[in-house]
């Protein structure tokens, strides 16, 4: 009984330090801007939050405030269009900030932002690998060469599994800090449901508390409702004319929900193949009901026009914010879930021959009888 009092008295003294919020100060100066408004905000992943703001005194600027766990902040300088981030925690923080160009910026005093720092210099390598991979790719795409943009998304899927592990190694090594969290959460579209929840038990407990853990776990439990096995959640938007269509008046079909935008380029990159599958397989039981997360509906309009996309388009013009999207837990496109004729999830994710060969595997048969 003496050691579970002890214990309850242990775990009460951690909760009640990890709401614990210390004093912070910010110093900085900025080379080549002497007066004007400098601004401290966050990004809570919808919106922008001013949480400060300060006037220039010969480029000097200090805000002052209490925190606890440590977060990642900008200083703003909107008149440059300069956006600084900066892992804020207890303590004396300095900042040398460069106002034609964020990347030229030193910060010391921050162990959190070292962490962070650490991790942007071991993945620069592979951002600048795909740079030029994109560029390969929009070269090809404007000469119609479909051939070198396939060379060129073979090339990006395999930079982009060596960022993955790259990410998975650092985040592991670091799983006390909550550059952690922050930096799975910021990348966690590269993760489904068993690498995220294989990820975030590794993380120390004291990092509960962390917004960006809670995000993450949020995430999880929206991947679980729509998880391969699990009947799709329903959803109804407006068509190009203003026809509301809900997925559940699918039923019966297999069923392609497909998430895209006009100004996604892979996506409108992809559109040829899901056309061919499409036509292929629709007569025989294949539907798709396409999701834009567009804005501009003149532009939405004009895309579904020039890619031949003859079925069934929705949106709620909300951008990144649509509803749907943020229902099936959507923040990269494109994207898509395969459902049955009972609209459970059979499959995720599906682009090119994958998508090709799974429904090769439904309809195959079909398909053979009705050409016999």
């Amino acid at each position: 009984m003496k050691n579970l009092i002890i214990l309850l008295l242990i775990s009460m003294v951690i909760v009640s330090c990890s709401g614990k919020k210390e004093q912070y100060a910010l110093r900085g100066n900025i080379t080549g801007m002497d007066t004007g408004m400098v601004f401290l905000q966050k990004f809570t992943g919808d919106q922008w939050v001013k949480l400060d703001s300060a006037r220039l005194d010969q480029g000097a600027f200090l805000f002052k405030g209490k925190i606890g766990m440590a977060e990642l902040w900008y200083v703003a300088l909107k008149d440059k269009q300069v956006f600084v981030p900066v892992f804020v925690e207890p303590g004396k923080i300095d900042l040398q900030i460069f106002s034609d160009s964020a990347d030229k910026s030193v910060i010391t005093g921050s162990e959190s932002h070292g962490i962070y720092r650490q991790y942007i210099d071991l993945t620069n390598g592979i951002n600048e690998k795909m740079e030029v991979v994109y560029k390969d790719w929009k070269r090809a795409r404007d000469a119609h060469d479909s051939v070198a943009m396939k060379k060129a998304d073979s090339i990006s899927a395999l930079l982009d599994q060596e960022m993955k592990q790259q990410l998975v190694q650092f985040v592991t090594a670091q799983s006390g800090s909550v550059v952690a969290p922050y930096i799975v959460m910021r990348n966690s579209w590269q993760f489904e449901l068993p690498d995220l929840e294989a990820i975030v038990v590794k993380f120390d407990t004291s990092l509960n508390a962390s917004p960006y853990t809670q995000m993450i776990k949020a995430r999880i439990d929206i991947l679980k409702k729509v998880a391969i096995g699990e009947v799709a959640p329903d959803f109804t938007q407006n068509d190009t004319t203003g026809k509301p269509i809900a997925l559940s008046s699918f039923k019966g079909k297999v069923v392609l929900v497909d998430f895209w935008a006009s100004w996604c380029a892979p996506c409108r990159s992809e559109n040829p193949n899901i056309v061919k599958v499409y036509e292929k397989y629709h007569k025989l039981g294949f539907d798709i009901l396409g999701c834009s997360f567009d804005q501009d509906r003149d532009k939405w309009v004009r895309a579904i026009r020039h890619d031949h996309l003859a079925w069934a388009q929705v949106s709620d013009l909300k951008g990144w914010g649509n509803a749907a999207g943020k229902l099936y837990g959507i923040n990269s496109i494109p994207a898509n879930v395969l459902l049955d004729k009972d609209q459970r999830i059979i499959a995720r994710n599906l682009r090119g021959d994958d998508l090709i060969r799974e429904l090769a595997g439904i309809f195959g048969n079909v398909a053979e009888k009705k050409n016999r």
